[in-house]
């Protein structure tokens, strides 16, 4: 532990010397070429991650931030597609489904979908309490936003990971419509449209947007004989801006989503006649899925005088996903199967007191959110299946039934303060005091085939308050007008739960502890080359206390517990850049860097299999991204642009056991976009490709030995689309 402790605080201290040094220097260094005076300086990014609007270079908080405009030449059309553009941020490319979506940032994320995440999503100011449904489609967007770190003392939500933004715009008094219908392989269709424009002059606005994507199944699975892992997918939104007078800004904005996609079916190993065809799946259970989610939101703004802001979020959401069915296995045998009812449903208030008095600038808020989150899983499961034993008997087969709510009350209140003691020097502090209670009701069995219990019934009811206070110190020096550095500590805080899997009683009613994280961190925010060339940099170490894990305890023999097993430290680098290196050519490029490791996580895979020193789940070492945008001098009507952009990644694990089965190799992918702009600017056409290089490689294992299972999950192969865009 010492010897860790003195290598991340070398390391720290090093890059921070090795920084500042660096911000010393002239922006053009002695013997550099000289700049082409005919670039323009690159796009300046405003971000609200501090609740207020601030250039993202003089934001002291590691930052990806990405403008419509950028989005828009990645051809960017949802969360999803920012995988591996981003440091050190892992965005599944392949889930249970098509809206849902995991993430894992600087090492440690939520693989089950139904815990509580890590990682705080916002969609305009809202939070998403589950990731079930966080995976959103893109439409009139105006900025996304990657907060890495903990993020507490700013939000509504824990956010001890990090939190994921999406901003969406405002309606404005112009008249504006857009339209844009795309066609492609495997039968893509990807309609949006948008109407927006003043209904009553200067005082009342509005916009209605509309998503329709579908596409069919890239996989055939010959049990069912049809193509599997279809998208189907209708999202709405309805905004209705009020600015009654100067100080006033009221907004309501209605969103409701319809998934009919298919779950995922699995590639599995085991394959008929000892084939292992990638885009093969042998599952008898139909995928069938039916998301239906809405939310509303009533934001409200009011600005008290020139110095202080008051602004109030209220919302109330939620899904039902009802039926959603899945085999845990890929094969034709009967192993594993899933018929479930998920249902959620959520209000959250958060009040903000916004202030800026020149040196003195704080956020400040109080934050409710209530949620109820109901469970009905019937799940079919063989007992110690042998690959030679296909045959489902009472004997060697289980049925287990969980019927089960978790009702959630969190308090926080929450907020930092900035004061700059000169031009160059700031001082942050900031403090969160988070409440939480949990309320847990379950009725869970286990059954036979024939329906008789042969396990213990449990039914019952359990409830616990997790509280904490977490702090955050941060300084910041402006070395020159063009370079920042600072450096930050945080506390961040997951609350503790009720393990919404367990089959006995005394697991069912024993709470496990809230996860902390102690983050040190430092960056370098710089802009070279009159101002035509940015360079972030950011290091980092994290030092995790009671990680929420699944294990076996020797208490509780034949049984994996959900409770506080692990920990874990984390350190690594991130750098980012973009560079205008002529009027027509722009480059982006991303690393990271990290080393995520359990220090301590005892039978992982049984008693005594511990994962001690083992890497944490979805972290590879080494992420790199790099992009290409250029305004193609080609002889046309209207003008071309070509973008390229790659992402590359080292190899990662699915399983602390880091087994060979739970393998993910180092792979890279490639998109490209060509995007002509008519003579008549109202119309464009877009051609663009992903994962062009057709890569084949497992995104995801999973291997289990008792049960007979291992499946593997790959990539969308190589997909194309040509849209046509109107845009008035």
């Amino acid at each position: 532990m010492t010897t860790r402790m003195t290598s991340a605080r070398w390391l720290i201290a090093a890059s921070t010397l090795a920084l500042a040094t660096a911000a010393h220097a002239e922006n053009t260094p002695p013997g550099a070429p000289e700049a082409d005076n005919t670039a323009p300086a690159v796009e300046q990014v405003v971000v609200t991650a501090e609740r207020r609007a601030t250039d993202l270079q003089k934001t002291a908080i590691a930052i990806s931030a990405f403008s419509d405009k950028v989005l828009a030449d990645r051809k960017v059309d949802s969360i999803r597609d920012l995988s591996g553009q981003i440091p050190n941020f892992s965005i599944s490319r392949v889930t249970i489904s098509h809206t849902t979506q995991t993430y894992a940032l600087r090492g440690v994320g939520e693989a089950d979908p139904i815990q509580e995440p890590v990682l705080a999503v916002y969609v305009d100011d809202v939070y998403i309490p589950r990731q079930i449904g966080s995976m959103v489609e893109f439409n009139d967007l105006e900025r996304v936003e990657v907060l890495r770190g903990p993020q507490g003392t700013l939000y509504g939500r824990n956010s001890s990971a990090g939190a994921l933004r999406i901003i969406t715009r405002d309606p404005g008094q112009d008249f504006r419509a857009k339209a844009e219908v795309g066609l492609g392989n495997y039968g893509a269709v990807d309609v949006r449209g948008l109407i927006e424009g003043a209904l009553v002059k200067d005082k009342l606005s509005g916009s209605l947007s509309y998503i329709h994507h579908e596409r069919d199944g890239v996989t055939f699975d010959p049990t069912l004989n049809h193509d599997v892992n279809r998208i189907d997918l209708d999202a709405y939104r309805a905004k209705l801006r009020w600015t009654p007078a100067d100080r006033w800004d009221v907004q309501l904005t209605i969103n409701a989503l319809k998934d009919r996609s298919d779950t995922r079916s699995y590639v599995p190993v085991r394959q008929p006649n000892g084939e292992h065809r990638t885009d093969r799946s042998y599952s008898e259970v139909e995928p069938t899925q039916e998301l239906d989610q809405i939310s509303g939101a009533l934001r409200i703004q009011y600005e008290i005088n020139d110095n202080l802001k008051l602004k109030s979020v209220t919302s109330y959401g939620g899904f039902n996903l009802n039926p959603v069915n899945y085999e845990n296995d890929g094969e034709a045998a009967l192993i594993q199967k899933n018929l479930i009812h998920y249902n959620d449903q959520y209000a959250t208030q958060e009040i903000q007191l916004n202030g800026d008095y020149g040196r003195l600038k704080f956020t400040s808020g109080l934050f409710y959110l209530h949620e109820r989150f109901f469970v009905q899983r019937d799940g079919y499961s063989r007992r110690n299946a042998l690959p030679t034993d296909p045959v489902v008997t009472p004997g060697n087969y289980g049925f287990a039934r969980a019927h089960n709510i978790t009702n959630t009350d969190a308090y926080a209140l929450f907020g930092e303060a900035t004061w700059a003691f000169t031009d160059r020097l700031s001082v942050t502090g900031g403090l969160r005091w988070t409440n939480e209670e949990k309320e847990f009701t379950f009725d869970n069995k286990v059954l036979n085939l024939q329906g008789q219990v042969v396990g213990q019934s449990i039914a019952g009811r359990a409830d616990k308050t997790f509280s904490a206070i977490t702090p955050k110190l941060s300084a910041q020096y402006q070395w020159t007008p063009d370079v920042l550095q600072y450096v930050t500590y945080a506390r961040g805080f997951k609350s503790g739960g009720f393990d919404n899997r367990a089959t006995r009683l005394d697991l069912a009613t024993r709470p496990f502890a809230p996860e902390n994280v102690d983050s040190y961190e430092t960056g370098l925010k710089t802009e070279l080359f009159d101002h035509r060339a940015r360079v972030n940099v950011a290091v980092f170490y994290n030092d995790y206390k009671d990680l929420q894990v699944s294990y076996s305890d020797p208490a509780y023999p034949g049984n994996s517990v959900r409770a506080n097993a692990g920990k874990a430290h984390t350190y690594g680098v991130e750098v980012e850049s973009d560079i205008r290196a002529t009027e027509r050519l722009s480059l982006q490029a991303s690393a990271g860097y990290l080393f995520a490791v359990y220090d301590k996580y005892k039978n992982a895979g049984g008693i005594g299999v511990d994962a001690d020193g083992h890497r944490l789940l979805n972290s590879p070492r080494w992420s790199l991204s790099g992009g290409v945008t250029y305004d193609a001098p080609i002889p046309v009507p209207g003008a071309v642009r070509l973008g390229l952009n790659v992402q590359y990644q080292t190899k990662t694990y699915f399983n602390a056991l880091q087994r060979p089965q739970d393998e993910a190799p180092a792979q890279t992918f490639l998109n490209g976009v060509v995007t002509w702009q008519t003579p008549d600017p109202r119309w464009s056409v877009v051609l663009s490709g992903r994962n062009l290089l057709d890569s084949d490689k497992p995104v995801s294992a999973t291997y289990t030995p008792s049960t007979g299972v291992y499946y593997q999950n790959f990539p969308d192969p190589r997909t194309w689309l040509v849209t046509l865009k109107y845009a008035l």
